[in-house]
């Protein structure tokens, strides 16, 4: 049966260019023996687009799991926060001064205007890493039934992430395993952030080596690289 390496992105598949070099590599030879790779990224279609060009890839999960795409780049499944409960966050937090930047994602894009039918995130930039742990625990206090919330830490700010409750990195790996017929201990995901605990908490999945204490906490399984997981596999 095949089996399917599902990677983060930034710290992970991406971490130096002799990295990344030797990463395609291991995953053209994995691909050519049969099995799966997928992206699994906090990142929009049009951010992460760029950089996807010489991966090999069989799907990419983008927004956190809340747009899959297939090989081709169509979008297959989108999971979307209601018009109305993001129009009702963004009028809680409007009045934060600690908030440099409000940003809206639909299923394609970034710094889309207004909300949409087709809202899949929101990010609110911070430069508190306090003050932005304190405000992802309220959404996901106060809006618990719809939304989830992720602090990203970035060079220069602290990024709350939010995204529907009804999908994550790990959800939207279960539904590419539904359309491939593929079992769960088939499944190996890897990642070094908050937002890769689910699929390695639903997987029994990977760490890299130089993670965020949540991943630590979700696994003692850790890689230096991507190639080096998948070396493991063979």
């Amino acid at each position: 049966m095949s089996k399917i390496v599902i990677s983060d992105y930034d710290g992970t598949l991406d971490t130096s260019e002799n990295d990344i070099a030797k990463n395609i590599e291991a995953i053209q030879k994995f691909r050519n023996n049969g099995n799966l790779f997928v992206i699994a990224t906090g990142r929009s279609y049009l951010e992460i687009k760029p950089v996807l060009y010489p991966i090999p890839f069989d799907y990419l999960i983008v927004n956190h799991g809340s747009v899959i795409l297939d090989k081709n780049e169509k979008v297959i499944d989108a999971c979307l926060i209601p018009k109305n409960i993001g129009i009702e966050i963004l009028e809680a937090v409007k009045s934060k001064e600690n908030i440099e930047r409000i940003i809206l994602f639909d299923m394609m894009k970034r710094d889309i205007e207004d909300v949409s039918n087709e809202l899949t995130k929101i990010m609110l930039m911070m430069k508190e890493e306090k003050a932005a742990r304190i405000l992802s625990q309220m959404i996901n206090e106060n809006w618990k039934e719809t939304v989830k919330s992720y602090v990203i830490t970035t060079e220069e700010y602290y990024l709350v992430e939010i995204i529907s409750i009804k999908t994550d990195k790990g959800q939207a790996i279960e539904k590419i395993l539904k359309i491939e017929n593929i079992s769960d201990n088939e499944v190996y995901p890897i990642g070094d952030g908050s937002n890769d605990v689910e699929m390695i908490l639903k997987y029994n999945g990977y760490g890299m080596k130089i993670s965020e204490e949540a991943v630590y906490k979700a696994t003692n399984k850790l890689c230096n690289s991507v190639a080096e997981l998948i070396e493991t596999l063979n």
